[in-house]
This record gives C-alpha cells, sequence and structure tokens, in this order.
C-alpha cells in the first residue's frame, strides 16, 4: 500500500478551518450559556481552540506569512489569558455562593399560629 504525500499547506488550511470551527462554536455557546457551570464549560473550550489554533501557528511557522503569523499569536495568547482569568473568577464566584448560602443557613418558615394578625 503506497502512502499518500499531502501538502503541509492543505494539511494546515484543514486544520486552522477546523479549529476556527471549534472556536466559533464555543463562542456561540458562551453566549447562550444560562448557568455560570455552561459559561465556564463554554470558556474552556474558547481556550482550547485558541491554543489549539496557536500550536498550529507555531507548527506550521516556516509555511505562513510572518508579519501575519507573529501579530496572531499574541493575540491568541491574550484571548487565551483572559479566558483563564474567566474560569478562574467562575469558579470564585461559585465557591462565594456556595459559601454565603451556608452561612444564611435554611430559611425556617415561621409557623402559622407564630404569626400575628396586622393591626388595624
Amino acid at each position: 500500500m503506497a502512502q499518500q504525500h499531502h501538502d503541509p499547506a492543505d494539511v494546515l488550511a484543514r486544520h486552522l478551518r477546523e479549529r476556527a470551527t471549534e472556536f466559533l462554536r464555543a463562542l456561540r455557546l458562551h453566549r447562550g450559556a444560562a448557568t455560570p457551570e455552561e459559561s465556564a464549560e463554554a470558556a474552556r473550550a474558547l481556550r482550547r481552540a485558541a491554543r489549539r489554533i496557536s500550536a498550529g501557528l507555531y507548527t506550521y511557522q516556516p509555511l505562513l506569512d510572518p508579519a501575519w503569523s507573529q501579530t496572531l499569536g499574541p493575540e491568541l495568547a491574550w484571548v487565551s489569558g483572559t479566558l483563564s482569568q474567566e474560569d478562574a473568577c467562575t469558579t470564585r464566584l461559585t465557591r462565594l455562593l456556595e459559601a454565603l448560602h451556608r452561612l444564611s443557613g435554611p430559611a425556617t418558615p415561621t409557623p402559622p399560629a407564630a404569626r400575628r394578625p396586622p393591626m388595624s
């Protein structure tokens, strides 16, 4: 069986299209997130896609226009770092809300016999 040799430019183009699709899909999920957990998961998917795009640019650097790839790298690092901060903030928010809930304790309803009628 003969091996097929793929053009590196085609491999890179396919890789970048797939990663861009992942990124856009995760962005859509992030915008539509209804809970902090969904938002955090979408942020992780966005960060993962950005890292994969960055890795592809690094790997195929000799095939790319240096001016384009060198300006895109820092942008992807910024996106990844920002998403990392969002993930950390979401985790902290969840922990703070849980602690607040524990501090406030369960709400105990006042029994009907203990309620006073309004004064007229």
